[in-house]
């Protein structure tokens, strides 16, 4: 359209009016006025056709959607130029500032930020966090495979104590039965919970190897740390009115979201349950 009107009009006029730049209209004449880099409708509608029926999701998630329903192709700048174009966006993640702890404990830490497995449960990431509601605060409690990115287990107390880690381990080791978390690393940070000798025995008397973060390296428990973010992020902050009587329902149901219908373009873009039955699968047939 500019190209049309530039006889009639400054670019500058007709870049500002249409939301476009002029590096980049310049861009596309030197590229000798590609037909790729013109408006599609039909890429256009199934990008705000996906946007529409979730807007949690974001450029990636979007693009896998198409994949899987339409088999089209396409790149993340181009779903990105469609987003730009309609003035939509996904949510944007608040940042966390993170805060070393001291150690105080003589587990060792395996991971040094290798969170690389060749399996599902050969690493597991643990850890608890705040869920505030209008009329008062609820804790979460769940565990994350490394592998396959699902939410093996998870709890949620109004307690913050000993029950509700172990409640969640528990649940964890009877979903899983032994002979496939054999070699399991199970990785936390310095929390008092999870030097405790209760949590420690417990983990002994399963088999299950304890790994916990060093001074300042939270960094090593970011897999859960990041299943956290994306909870909060397109679940928790978008109800703007969450009571604790509907908040576990609520969580229950992004559970069920996260692990059967939320793609990730790490797992070969397949819902972590989806990719956890065909890596299980492959070896325990």
């Amino acid at each position: 359209m500019i190209d049309m009107l530039k006889g009639l009009y400054s670019v500058q006029l007709l870049c500002k009016t249409l939301g476009c730049s002029r590096s980049g209209y310049y861009d596309w004449i030197a590229l000798g006025r590609p037909q790729y880099k013109a408006f599609d409708q039909t890429i256009n509608d199934l990008v705000m056709e996906m946007y529409r029926l979730d807007d949690r999701w974001g450029i990636r998630s979007i693009r896998m959607q198409i994949k899987t329903a339409y088999g089209l192709c396409l790149k993340n700048a181009t779903v990105y130029r469609y987003m730009r174009i309609n003035g939509v966006q996904s949510i944007v993640r608040r940042k966390i500032h993170a805060y070393p702890k001291v150690d105080h404990h003589d587990i060792p830490n395996l991971l040094h930020r290798d969170f690389t497995t060749d399996s599902s449960n050969r690493k597991w990431s643990i850890d608890i966090t705040y869920l505030f509601c209008r009329d008062g605060l609820s804790y979460l409690c769940a565990i994350k495979d490394m592998h396959d990115k699902s939410i093996v287990s998870w709890k949620i107390s109004r307690f913050i104590d000993h029950k509700l880690v172990l409640d969640t381990l528990d649940q964890a080791i009877e979903s899983v039965p032994y002979e496939q978390r054999q070699e399991l690393i199970l990785h936390s940070d310095q929390g008092w919970h999870f030097t405790h000798p209760a949590y420690k025995q417990r983990l002994r008397d399963n088999g299950i190897i304890q790994s916990i973060s060093a001074k300042g390296s939270s960094v090593d428990n970011s897999p859960i740390e990041s299943f956290f973010s994306s909870l909060k992020t397109e679940c928790i902050y978008l109800h703007k009115n969450l009571y604790l009587k509907y908040l576990e329902t609520i969580v229950k149901e992004y559970m069920f979201y996260y692990n059967n219908q939320r793609l990730q373009e790490k797992i070969k873009e397949l819902a972590p349950l989806r990719y956890r039955e065909q890596v299980l699968s492959a070896l325990f047939i």
